[in-house]
């Protein structure tokens, strides 16, 4: 084998390395309500929240512990919050009607989930997350 082959393949190991390491936090949380979430009714439970795959598109995995029902979602928009704030699931309710809205993960970031219109007399609900092994 040539140094260059061997350069090229211990460069290609450590971006490799760089790209898992820079991958989102998983986090999860106990909801106890049920809510949508891209669409689809989710009961209350424990959730997971993980990105599955970045760059100019960011698509995220949703999975209710207890059943194993998962959804994929991609967000509205991702905007940047204090670094430290802690993981969070912003939910948007109006009367008995939930949807999750915003997912804190933790990292510095804060992505907003697109929601149907709920009226002017909807109110949030921020249920604390916690970072996943």
């Amino acid at each position: 084998m040539t140094n260059f082959t061997k350069n090229m393949m211990i460069a290609a190991a450590a971006m490799l390395s760089a790209v898992g390491m820079a991958q989102a936090q998983t986090i999860t949380a106990e909801v106890p309500f049920g809510f949508r979430a891209a669409g689809t009714v989710m009961p209350a439970g424990s959730y997971r929240w993980q990105e599955i795959a970045s760059g100019s598109v960011a698509v995220f995995k949703l999975t209710n512990e207890d059943s194993g029902h998962a959804i994929l979602t991609i967000p509205m928009a991702r905007n940047s919050v204090k670094l430290g704030t802690a993981p969070s699931l912003t939910f948007q309710c109006s009367g008995h009607d939930c949807s999750l809205l915003r997912v804190t993960p933790g990292d510095g970031a804060a992505y907003e989930i697109k929601t149907p219109g709920l009226g002017k007399d909807s109110r949030l609900a921020v249920i604390r997350a916690v970072l996943a092994r």
